[in-house]
Order: structure tokens, then C-alpha cells, then sequence
């Protein structure tokens, strides 16, 4: 086989391994290797854009062993040979460079670069999504036959980065709208419990003497008054679903989220919510602990909202602790979980800190733009409830932010301002209730 033949044949497999199914960055991979292979190069790189850092990053690296050679993986959009292809959108192969940086990456990978080709990832006339960067050829220089198929498999790469994006955002279209129909159904259980719960009151609220004057003796007054306080928390915790289905129903269809504003104490709000997974975390031996300032001053806020946000946060650090210490069968206290609250004069802090296995930055970096689908590796999540909490932090003109180191654990904290009750519904568009 020629080696004419064997570059048409590299563009056949990339264009095999794109339009399967799978994962689109484990066959990014794959396409690497075989260009890798195809040109006869012993090396290569896959850099992705980041538009908003005005970045690129280090993606794939061949040989493997390198990439965590390497004194950096995230470059500005404008370095070197990489940027310059990105910006100008045009192939390059280039020879031996010399300068500080190239230095620096051949003391720490031991690799000299003699040779490259660089071409940038992107369909015609399309805004650049990365850069392929192959080195070393093993017999000469590289080719514009070789441009001519890296430039090949970097527009079939692209064109099919872009229908995944499209495709994903297909399914989570029809997943907010399966969930908004769920939640309908879900509103109309609840009303039903509701309506059972208040039927049963009221014989509770005759025994404990609220309606009528039974002669029953204290004990029994006791267990009725008892029953008749635990229904009025699960009226309450119903009343709650039933809030949270239809907050559910107008994500789905797609409408802006009006906040119901309340004058009431933050503090209160965050250690009912998260005092729900108590029992969860007593089961798996985790420990629970709240550091939160009791005497802030009452703040203007959403309660289901920010119910809803220490629940997912809180709920999503169980699973973290979990995660890193899944199988060892270990019957004592596993690690932790805090959750915090502090007032300044401008704002409100909200931390959920876990002791869990940490986040990679890519990772946080996914969550923090709607795109992650599960934060753990071993938890089995569509994604959604952190984009709601994205939603709901971004409906109370927060933020959401992310401190996390591998193998220690993860804080997300999220920051609210602060409103006296005259400026929050000026502000937001909401009434007080």
C-alpha cells in the first residue's frame, strides 16, 4: 500500500469512527492516532478553544506518556505556531523552532521538535473549534498531502463536534419536555396526598383536644398533638413538591423564572434544606455539619428556590463522599459534609463543602456551563439538576463558583446579594408575600 493509499484510508476510518455513536471525545482520540499513524508523524497534539478564555487547551497528546510531561496545558489563542494557524485559519508545516517556550516543553518531555504540521480544526467559513498539530515525520518533511488530509479529517471532526452539539441539545429539549409532563402528573398526586392529609386532621385535632373536650388522659393527648404536628410537616413538605412541580413546569416550557420574594431569616431556609438528608447521611456514615451565622439579618429571597439549590448542592456532596470511598466497606464515619452561611454588608454566602474525590478543572469547568451531565464517576445523573441550580442562582442575580482540589474534596459556594425589601421587587419584578 502506497502512501497515497494509506492517507485515504486514515480519512475513511476518522470519517467510520465520527459517525458512530458514542462519546465524541474518546474517537477525537482515535482520530488522532490514526493521522498520527497515516503521515508517518511520532507524535501529535489535539488543542480545544475556549471562547471565553481566549484559550486553547492541550485535549489529547500522543504519545500519552507526554501529556503529563507537559510545564502547561492551557495556552492563550494567540501563542506561537497553534495560534497563529487558529487566527489565520490556514495550514502551516513549519521546522525547528528555538525559542523559550519550545525549549521548555522539550527539557520536560525530552522531545526535540524538527518538524510540524498544523492545521486548524473547522469547517469552511466556520469559526475554528481547535488546532491539529502533528511533529517529527519519520522519513522527511511533511507534505502537502498530508495537509490536504489532516485539513480532510479536521472538517469531518468538526462537522461532527457540531451535530453532537446538536443532537444533545435535541435530547435535552425532549427531556425538559418529558419533565415538565412528569411534573403535571406528579402536582396532581400531591394535590391528592394534601387533600387526604386534611382529612385526616381532623379526627387528630378532636383527639388532641383542639375541637372538643375528650376526657383523654396525657399520654394519649401527647401522641395525638404529636400526629397532628407531623401531619401539618408533611402537608408542608407536599405543598413544597407541588411548588417545585410547577417551577419544573415553566422550565420545561421554557418561560423566565419570577421569583416569589419573602422577607424572612436566609439562615432558617438553609438548615431546614439541608437538614432533609440527615438520616441519609447518618445510613452512610457521613457527618453533617452546619456552620451557619444564626443572627444574619432577615434577606429578601426565594425559599423554594433556595430550598431547591441547598438540596441539589447538599445532595450532590453525599454523593461526592460516596464516590471516593464507594467499596471499601468501611462501617465508620466516611467523611464529611458542611454547609455554611455567612452575611456581609452586600451579600449572602451559601458553601457546600464535601470531602469527596475533587473535580478536575475541565470538569468544573462543564458544570459551571450547564453542560455537565454527572459530577461523579460512579453516580448516574442526567445533569439537570445542576443547570436548574444554575437557573435558579441565575434568576436571584447570583453566582455559582467552584473551589476543588483532587483527592481532598470540593466547596461549590453560591453568592446572592443583598436587598433591603424596598429595592428587592424593583429590582427582580416580584412581590414580597
Amino acid at each position: 500500500m502506497d502512501a497515497n493509499e494509506r492517507l485515504i484510508l486514515a480519512v475513511r476510518l476518522a470519517a467510520r469512527k465520527l459517525a458512530g455513536s458514542g462519546p465524541f471525545d474518546p474517537m477525537l482520540k482515535e482520530v488522532l492516532s490514526i493521522c498520527v499513524e497515516a503521515v508517518g508523524a511520532t507524535g501529535g497534539t489535539i488543542y480545544v478553544h475556549s471562547p471565553d478564555e481566549k484559550t486553547l487547551t492541550f485535549q489529547h497528546v500522543l504519545p500519552e506518556d507526554v501529556a503529563g510531561k507537559l510545564p502547561f496545558r492551557v495556552l492563550p489563542d494567540t501563542f506561537g505556531v497553534v495560534g497563529r494557524v487558529f487566527h489565520s485559519r490556514l495550514a502551516e508545516v513549519t521546522q525547528e523552532h528555538d525559542d523559550e517556550s519550545h525549549r521548555r516543553i522539550a527539557h520536560s518531555t525530552g522531545i526535540h521538535v524538527r518538524n510540524m504540521a498544523t492545521v486548524p480544526l473547522m469547517l469552511p467559513e466556520e469559526e475554528p473549534i481547535g488546532v491539529v498539530q502533528l511533529i517529527n515525520k519519520a522519513n522527511g518533511g511533511f507534505t502537502e498531502m498530508d495537509l490536504a488530509v489532516l485539513e480532510t479529517v479536521s472538517s469531518v471532526s468538526t462537522m461532527a463536534f457540531l451535530n453532537r452539539g446538536l443532537i444533545d441539545q435535541s435530547a435535552r429539549a425532549m427531556q425538559l419536555l418529558g419533565m415538565g409532563r412528569v411534573a403535571h402528573d406528579i402536582k396532581n398526586m400531591a394535590a391528592a396526598q394534601i387533600s387526604m392529609v386534611e382529612y385526616t386532621e381532623l379526627p387528630l385535632a378532636f383527639l388532641s383536644g383542639e375541637l372538643g373536650d375528650l376526657d383523654l388522659n396525657d399520654e394519649s393527648k401527647r401522641y395525638a398533638g404529636e400526629a397532628v404536628s407531623m401531619l401539618r410537616q408533611i402537608r408542608k413538605s407536599l405543598q413544597l413538591t407541588m411548588d417545585y412541580t410547577k417551577l419544573l413546569s415553566d422550565l420545561s416550557a421554557g418561560g423566565d423564572l419570577r421569583p416569589n420574594f419573602q422577607l424572612e431569616p436566609m439562615a432558617d431556609t438553609i438548615s431546614t434544606a439541608a437538614s432533609y438528608y440527615a438520616p441519609e447521611c447518618r445510613k452512610h456514615g457521613i457527618a453533617l455539619q452546619f456552620e451557619i451565622e444564626t443572627d444574619a439579618p432577615p434577606v429578601c429571597h426565594d425559599k423554594l428556590y433556595l430550598f431547591r439549590i441547598v438540596q441539589n448542592l447538599v445532595s450532590n456532596a453525599i454523593k461526592a463522599v460516596r464516590d471516593k470511598h464507594s467499596g471499601t466497606g468501611d462501617p465508620r464515619k466516611i467523611g464529611t459534609v458542611t454547609i455554611r452561611y455567612r452575611h456581609f454588608s452586600e451579600y449572602h454566602v451559601l458553601e457546600v463543602e464535601d470531602t469527596g474525590p475533587g473535580l478536575a478543572d475541565d470538569a468544573m469547568q462543564r458544570i459551571l456551563s450547564g453542560q455537565a451531565r454527572s459530577m461523579w464517576e460512579k453516580a448516574s445523573g442526567s445533569g439537570w439538576g445542576t443547570k436548574i441550580v444554575l437557573n435558579l442562582v441565575d434568576a436571584l442575580q447570583g453566582t455559582l463558583q467552584i473551589d476543588s482540589e483532587i483527592g481532598v474534596g470540593s466547596t461549590f459556594r453560591v453568592v446572592l446579594p443583598d436587598r433591603s425589601p424596598d429595592e428587592c421587587p424593583k429590582a427582580l419584578g416580584a412581590e414580597v408575600s
